[in-house]
Protein backbone atom coordinates (compact mmCIF):
# COMPACT_ATOMS: atom_id res chain seq x y z
CA UNK A 1 0.00 0.00 0.00
CA UNK A 2 2.86 2.79 -0.72
CA UNK A 3 1.11 3.86 -4.05
CA UNK A 4 -2.36 2.97 -4.29
CA UNK A 5 -3.95 4.03 -7.26
CA UNK A 6 -6.47 7.30 -7.15
CA UNK A 7 -9.96 7.61 -8.38
CA UNK A 8 -12.45 10.52 -9.05
CA UNK A 9 -15.73 10.43 -7.74
CA UNK A 10 -18.45 12.55 -9.43
CA UNK A 11 -22.34 11.75 -9.39
CA UNK A 12 -21.67 7.90 -8.52
CA UNK A 13 -19.45 7.56 -11.47
CA UNK A 14 -15.65 7.67 -11.16
CA UNK A 15 -12.83 8.66 -13.45
CA UNK A 16 -9.03 6.41 -13.20
CA UNK A 17 -6.57 7.93 -15.90
CA UNK A 18 -8.71 9.89 -17.69
CA UNK A 19 -10.97 7.62 -18.34
CA UNK A 20 -14.92 7.74 -17.15
CA UNK A 21 -15.92 4.32 -15.64
CA UNK A 22 -19.82 4.04 -16.13
CA UNK A 23 -21.04 0.59 -16.24
CA UNK A 24 -20.36 -1.48 -13.40
CA UNK A 25 -18.37 0.39 -10.86
CA UNK A 26 -18.40 -1.50 -8.02
CA UNK A 27 -16.61 -4.94 -10.08
CA UNK A 28 -14.01 -2.14 -11.34
CA UNK A 29 -13.31 -0.65 -7.91
CA UNK A 30 -13.43 -4.36 -6.58
CA UNK A 31 -10.87 -5.55 -9.20
CA UNK A 32 -8.55 -2.44 -8.88
CA UNK A 33 -8.76 -2.18 -4.68
CA UNK A 34 -7.58 -6.59 -4.89
CA UNK A 35 -4.70 -5.62 -7.05
CA UNK A 36 -3.82 -2.42 -5.53
CA UNK A 37 -4.61 -3.19 -1.82
CA UNK A 38 -7.22 -0.34 -2.01
CA UNK A 39 -7.64 2.70 -3.14
CA UNK A 40 -7.63 6.12 -2.46
CA UNK A 41 -11.32 8.32 -3.67
CA UNK A 42 -11.24 12.01 -4.22
CA UNK A 43 -14.79 12.52 -3.94
CA UNK A 44 -15.67 15.89 -5.75
CA UNK A 45 -19.30 16.26 -5.05
CA UNK A 46 -17.95 16.23 -1.24
CA UNK A 47 -15.64 18.81 -2.78
CA UNK A 48 -17.79 21.22 -4.05
CA UNK A 49 -21.31 19.97 -2.78
CA UNK A 50 -20.53 18.54 0.80
CA UNK A 51 -22.74 15.80 -0.72
CA UNK A 52 -20.61 12.26 -0.66
CA UNK A 53 -21.13 9.57 -3.07
CA UNK A 54 -22.50 7.54 0.06
CA UNK A 55 -24.58 5.17 -1.55
CA UNK A 56 -21.46 4.36 -3.79
CA UNK A 57 -19.28 3.79 -0.47
CA UNK A 58 -21.76 1.37 1.04
CA UNK A 59 -21.14 -1.32 -1.65
CA UNK A 60 -17.01 -0.99 -1.87
CA UNK A 61 -16.19 1.05 1.57
CA UNK A 62 -13.50 -1.64 2.82
CA UNK A 63 -11.64 -1.25 -0.34
CA UNK A 64 -11.52 2.70 0.08
CA UNK A 65 -10.02 5.70 1.38
CA UNK A 66 -12.07 8.71 1.13
CA UNK A 67 -10.87 12.35 0.46
CA UNK A 68 -14.29 13.59 0.67
CA UNK A 69 -13.81 16.97 2.34
CA UNK A 70 -16.21 16.35 5.44
CA UNK A 71 -17.14 19.57 6.78
CA UNK A 72 -18.85 18.75 9.85
CA UNK A 73 -18.62 15.83 12.42
CA UNK A 74 -21.37 13.95 11.19
CA UNK A 75 -19.87 13.42 7.86
CA UNK A 76 -17.27 11.86 9.13
CA UNK A 77 -19.52 9.93 11.30
CA UNK A 78 -21.51 8.77 8.07
CA UNK A 79 -17.97 7.60 6.03
CA UNK A 80 -17.47 5.65 9.50
CA UNK A 81 -21.13 4.05 9.96
CA UNK A 82 -20.69 2.44 6.52
CA UNK A 83 -17.54 0.88 6.55
CA UNK A 84 -14.68 3.50 5.20
CA UNK A 85 -11.62 2.74 7.72
CA UNK A 86 -9.26 5.62 5.80
CA UNK A 87 -10.30 9.16 6.09
CA UNK A 88 -8.96 12.82 4.78
CA UNK A 89 -10.21 15.96 6.70
CA UNK A 90 -9.01 19.17 5.10
CA UNK A 91 -8.72 22.52 6.83
CA UNK A 92 -11.76 21.72 9.49
CA UNK A 93 -11.53 23.48 12.83
CA UNK A 94 -9.85 22.00 15.44
CA UNK A 95 -12.51 21.74 17.98
CA UNK A 96 -14.32 19.46 15.21
CA UNK A 97 -11.11 17.79 14.75
CA UNK A 98 -11.11 17.34 18.72
CA UNK A 99 -14.52 15.83 18.73
CA UNK A 100 -13.74 14.10 16.00
CA UNK A 101 -10.98 12.25 17.81
CA UNK A 102 -12.65 11.56 20.59
CA UNK A 103 -15.64 9.57 18.94
CA UNK A 104 -13.45 7.71 15.82
CA UNK A 105 -10.89 5.02 15.85
CA UNK A 106 -10.22 5.04 12.53
CA UNK A 107 -7.78 6.05 10.15
CA UNK A 108 -8.05 9.71 9.89
CA UNK A 109 -5.40 11.64 7.99
CA UNK A 110 -5.83 15.53 7.43
CA UNK A 111 -4.39 17.81 4.83
CA UNK A 112 -4.69 21.84 4.64
CA UNK A 113 -3.15 24.52 3.02
CA UNK A 114 -1.50 25.54 6.29
CA UNK A 115 0.99 22.39 6.79
CA UNK A 116 2.63 23.92 9.78
CA UNK A 117 -0.87 24.00 11.61
CA UNK A 118 -2.03 20.47 9.95
CA UNK A 119 1.20 19.01 10.88
CA UNK A 120 0.62 20.91 14.47
CA UNK A 121 -3.38 19.56 14.74
CA UNK A 122 -1.63 15.44 13.82
CA UNK A 123 0.56 15.71 16.12
CA UNK A 124 -1.48 17.23 19.03
CA UNK A 125 -4.56 14.60 18.55
CA UNK A 126 -2.58 11.51 17.54
CA UNK A 127 -4.04 11.73 14.02
CA UNK A 128 -2.42 8.34 11.41
CA UNK A 129 -0.62 10.81 9.41
CA UNK A 130 -1.10 13.61 6.59
CA UNK A 131 -1.62 13.73 3.33
CA UNK A 132 0.03 16.69 0.59
CA UNK A 133 -0.63 17.84 -2.50
CA UNK A 134 0.99 17.97 -5.15
CA UNK A 135 3.94 21.10 -4.14
CA UNK A 136 3.67 20.83 -0.89
CA UNK A 137 6.69 19.34 1.34
CA UNK A 138 7.07 18.68 5.03
CA UNK A 139 9.90 17.23 7.11
CA UNK A 140 8.47 16.24 9.81
CA UNK A 141 8.66 12.70 10.96
CA UNK A 142 4.96 11.59 10.82
CA UNK A 143 3.80 9.18 8.24
CA UNK A 144 2.97 10.95 4.78
CA UNK A 145 1.09 10.38 1.42
CA UNK A 146 1.22 12.48 -1.70
CA UNK A 147 -1.49 12.85 -4.05
CA UNK A 148 -0.22 12.94 -7.86
CA UNK A 149 -3.39 13.62 -9.61
CA UNK A 150 -2.12 13.79 -13.31
CA UNK A 151 -0.40 9.99 -12.38
CA UNK A 152 -4.05 9.12 -10.61
CA UNK A 153 -2.14 8.21 -7.78
CA UNK A 154 -1.43 8.51 -3.71
CA UNK A 155 1.89 7.37 -2.55
CA UNK A 156 3.23 7.04 0.87
CA UNK A 157 6.35 9.21 0.81
CA UNK A 158 7.11 8.81 4.81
Amino acid sequence: MDRLPLIKVKRGKIMINDEVIKRDVVNFIEKIAKEHGGIYAIDLDGYKKNSANIRLYKKVARYLWIDAYPRYVEDVMDLTIIGINKITIRDMEENKLKEIKGMIENDIYLSGRNLTRTVELVKKYGFKGIVLMEGQEIKEDIETRKIYLNEYIARRIK
